[in-house]
Parts: structure tokens; sequence; C-alpha cells
């Protein structure tokens, strides 16, 4: 029986997390710097500020990756996003986003945005089915980046009729 599991970072699995990411940039574009500084250096560039990267690991073999990465206190960009060519389609990307949204809600987060590629129908439409909000994009890092995406975390805000008075 095949076991699937999430798992934060771990050394081990940081070729993959390049390996992963690589495979599916250059299926439509070239790695930019910033690929290759965040790929190649998770630790410096997403661990030490403050984020994460999840792997979907089936049978103890990363076949999919996420990042998110801190920019500042309560926003987190979710970022390198990918799952093996030969396992997309079975609704594995979702579980890599529910993780990574369920580490942000942890960290007190009030804004997750990615930027994203007009080309990636099947992306659009996870985040789209998440509750992600397509935003005005004021450039980006990434020069295949047209698409920018934010999921607002609404404060918890209490009634006054669920207020106790005395």
């Amino acid at each position: 029986m095949k076991s699937v599991h999430i798992s934060p970072f771990k050394r081990k699995y940081s070729t993959s997390f390049f390996e992963l990411n690589s495979a599916w940039i250059t299926e439509f574009w070239e790695l930019e710097t910033s690929d290759f500084n965040i790929l190649l250096s998770p630790e410096k560039f997403i661990l030490k500020r403050g984020g994460e990267v999840f792997f979907l690991v089936l049978n103890s073999r990363p076949i999919g990756t996420v990042a998110m990465i801190r920019h500042q206190k309560g926003v987190y960009e979710l970022a390198k996003m990918t799952i093996e060519k030969s396992f997309r389609g079975r609704g594995y990307s979702k579980l890599l986003l529910a993780a990574s949204i369920e580490f942000a809600k942890k960290k007190s987060a009030h804004l997750i945005f990615l930027i994203s590629n007009r080309k990636l129908k099947v992306a659009r439409q996870l985040y789209d089915s998440c509750g992600f909000k397509e935003v005005n994009l004021d450039g980006s890092e990434y020069h295949r980046g047209d698409v920018k995406m934010e999921l607002v975390f609404q404060q918890q805000i209490m009634s006054k009729s669920n207020t106790l008075t005395g």
C-alpha cells in the first residue's frame, strides 16, 4: 500500500526541492537567478527567514514540494509548488496547499500571496477554489510572473451579542 504524507524541510530532501522545481519551470520557461538562489539555498532564503518548505512524500520519496516564504510579519509568499509530472492530477497539490495555509495560520499570518502565470490554468483553478483572489501585480522578481493572487485571513471579531456583560 502506498503511503503519502507531508513532511517539513529535511536536509536530505534539498536535492529534490531543486530537481522537482527545475523540472516544472523548464517545461515552460528558463530558471532565473532568483530561482537558483531559493532552490539551491532554501535554508538561507526560506527557513532562516521564518518560512518553511514542505514535501509530499510517497513511500519515502519526495514527489512534490511547496515553499512558504516569509516577507514580513504576517505575510507569506506561497512559492515553488509542484508535483512530479507522473503524479499530477491526483489531488496532491491540494495537500501541499492545505499544509501551507495551515502553516500560515499557525504563524498568525493575515495574508498569503503568490505570483503565477496565466498559462498555468490548473494551478489557477486550485488557487481560486481555496479562496485566493487576483490582485494588481506591481511587478515581480520573476520574468514569467504575470498574475498575483492573495488569500486574506479575516481577523476574528467578537460581536457584542457574543460578549458577556455584567
